[in-house]
C-alpha cells in the first residue's frame, strides 16, 4: 500500500519568502555597490578637479617668483602687471580651460583689484610692543594693543589692558605665550582678545571688496563700523617678513670700504679715492657713512709741518654704483627696511626722519625715475630731496630693494567653475628662493570680481 505525502503549502510559501527576501538582500547588496562605485568614481573625479585647480593656482605661484627674480623688472613688473599675471591660460583638457591670475588689492584706501604681488618691504616693520604704532592701525583698540604687546614682550609684567602669562594659566586650556617676536602674523590669534578682524580688518573673507555684510554695523559677521570703507587690519599695514640683504645687484656681498686692502686698488675705486682712503686710515678716521665720501677732502699736517689736502674723487653721480658695491655695514641681513621705491606716502611718513610733505615728494619723484637711477636709495640725494644729514638719519632704514613677496593665486577652470585659492610669503635671499609658508584660502570663495562671464560660470559651478 502506498502513502503519498504532500508538502504543507505553509511551509512551501515560508520558503518562497526567504528566497525572495534572500533575493532582495542581493539585489540592495549590488545597488549599495553600485551606488558606492558612482560615489568613488563622482568622488575621484571632484578630487581630480580640486587637485587640478590647486596644480594651476602653484602654476601661478611659480609665474610669480619667476617674475620678482628677474634682476631686469622693475617694481611695476611686481606691482601691477597684467600681461604676466591677469587670466593665464596653463592648459586645455578637452573639457576645461584652466587659468590662474596672480591678484593683491591695489591702493591702501581702495578696494579695487591689482595683478600683481604685495611688496612686504613696502610696509612697516611691526614692533608689537610699540603700542602707540600698533593704535594707529584702524579699529585697534587699547586692549588689544597692549595684548598684543604682552605677548611678544620679554617680561611678565602686565600693562593695565594687558594679559600676561598669570592669565593664560587660568583659562580652562591653559597655553604658554611666546614673550618673544612671533614668526607669523596669525600666531597673534592665539592673545587673549586678538581676533582676525584685528589682524585682517573687515574684509574677513580676504576677497579684497566690501561686501554687505562687512558694511552692516555688525548686524551679521564680521564686526564692522559702516562707514563705507574696508576698514584694514595689522596686516596692510606692518609686515614680520622685511629682511633688506647686504648684496650688490649681482647678489654678491658688498664689501666694508673701511677694511679692504687697497693695494691692489678695489675694483671700481679711482687711485685719487684709494689715496684718500689710505690718508684717512692713516689719521685713524673711518667712514661712518659712504655719503661722507661725496666731495671730501682731508688736510693732514706732514712731518714737515706742511699741509697736504686729499680729495675723495667722489661725486654725488658716483654715489649709487659706489653703495652698490661698498658699505661701511658689516650686517649681511638688514631687518626691518622699508622699499622707498613701492611705499606708499601713508608707511613712508612713518619712518623716523621723514614726515608727510617728505613722503608726498618722494612718491611722486619716483615716478619719473629711470630703472638704473631707482636702483639705489642714492636718488634720493641725486634728487635734491635730502640733504646729506637728513639722509644718513633715515638711511638705516630705508632699501631701494625688495627680497620678501606676499603672493595670492587664484587657478580656475572655465567652464566647469572649480577653483583654487592660495597666498604664499616668498623669501629671495639665499641662492634659491623659499616658501616661507603657503596656505589654501578656497574656503573663503571668490577673492575678486571676474569679468561678468567668468564671473557667472564660477559662481555658479565653484
Amino acid at each position: 500500500m502506498n502513502v503519498h505525502r504532500h508538502r504543507s503549502p505553509v511551509k512551501a510559501g515560508i520558503a518562497l519568502v526567504g528566497v525572495l527576501v534572500i533575493v532582495g538582500m542581493l539585489s540592495m547588496i549590488v545597488i549599495s555597490l553600485m551606488f558606492r562605485m558612482q560615489a568613488a568614481a563622482t568622488a575621484s573625479a571632484t578630487s581630480l578637479r580640486s587637485e587640478q585647480a590647486w596644480v594651476v593656482a602653484l602654476s601661478g605661484l611659480d609665474r610669480a617668483i619667476d617674475v620678482v627674480t628677474d634682476p631686469t623688472r622693475t617694481s611695476l613688473g611686481w606691482l601691477d602687471n597684467p600681461t604676466d599675471f591677469e587670466h593665464q591660460i596653463v592648459y586645455d583638457d578637452g573639457v576645461d580651460k584652466w587659468y590662474f591670475s596672480v591678484f593683491r588689492r591695489s591702493e591702501l584706501d581702495t578696494d579695487e583689484i591689482a595683478f600683481g604681488v604685495v611688496d612686504e618691504a613696502s610696509k612697516l616693520p611691526l614692533d608689537a610692543t610699540n603700542v602707540l604704532q600698533l593704535m594707529k592701525v584702524p579699529n585697534m583698540t587699547l586692549a588689544a594693543a597692549e595684548t598684543l604687546a604682552d605677548f611678544v614682550d620679554g617680561d611678565s609684567i602686565t600693562r593695565d589692558n594687558g594679559a600676561e602669562q598669570d592669565l593664560y594659566d587660568l583659562m580652562p586650556v591653559s597655553y604658554s605665550i611666546p614673550n618673544r617676536p612671533v614668526s607669523f602674523l596669525d600666531e597673534f590669534l592665539m592673545a587673549q582678545g586678538v581676533s582676525a578682524g584685528h589682524l585682517y580688518g573687515e574684509d574677513a573673507n580676504r576677497n579684497h571688496k566690501l561686501d554687505i555684510n562687512e558694511n552692516d554695523a555688525d548686524t551679521l559677521f564680521p564686526p564692522d563700523n559702516q562707514d563705507g570703507n574696508l576698514g584694514d587690519g595689522l596686516q596692510r599695514f606692518f609686515t614680520l617678513h622685511s629682511r633688506d640683504w647686504h648684496v650688490n645687484r649681482n647678489n654678491q656681498p658688498r664689501i666694508d670700504i673701511n677694511s679692504i686692502p687697497l693695494d691692489p686698488a678695489p675694483d671700481g675705486l679711482t687711485e685719487e679715492t684709494v689715496t684718500f682712503l689710505e690718508a684717512k686710515r692713516k689719521a685713524g678716521e673711518s667712514i661712518g657713512s659712504l655719503v661722507d665720501l661725496v666731495n671730501a677732502t682731508l688736510i693732514v699736517t706732514e712731518e714737515n709741518q706742511a699741509q697736504r689736502e686729499f680729495k675723495s674723487g667722489i661725486a654725488l653721480g658716483d654715489l649709487g654704483q659706489l653703495m652698490d658695491n661698498y658699505t661701511t655695514d658689516t650686517q649681511q641681513i638688514r631687518p626691518g627696511r622699508v622699499n622707498i621705491n613701492t611705499a606708499p606716502p601713508s608707511i613712508l611718513a612713518q619712518v623716523e626722519g621723514l614726515d608727510e610733505t617728505l613722503a608726498n615728494r618722494i612718491v611722486s619723484t619716483r615716478q619719473g625715475l629711470s630703472p638704473e637711477t631707482s636702483r639705489s636709495i642714492a636718488w634720493l640725494l641725486e634728487v635734491g630731496l635730502l640733504d646729506p644729514e637728513q639722509f644718513k638719519q633715515i638711511e638705516p632704514r630705508i632699501t631701494a630693494r625688495s627680497f620678501q613677496f606676499q603672493i595670492q593665486v587664484i587657478g580656475y577652470a572655465l567652464p566647469s567653475g572649480k577653483y583654487c585659492v592660495i597666498e604664499a610669503i616668498v623669501d629671495l635671499i639665499g641662492p634659491e628662493p623659499r616658501i616661507l609658508y603657503l596656505r589654501d584660502l578656497t574656503k573663503l570663495g571668490i577673492p575678486y570680481h571676474f569679468n561678468p562671464q567668468q564671473e557667472l560660470s564660477i559662481t555658479n559651478n565653484g
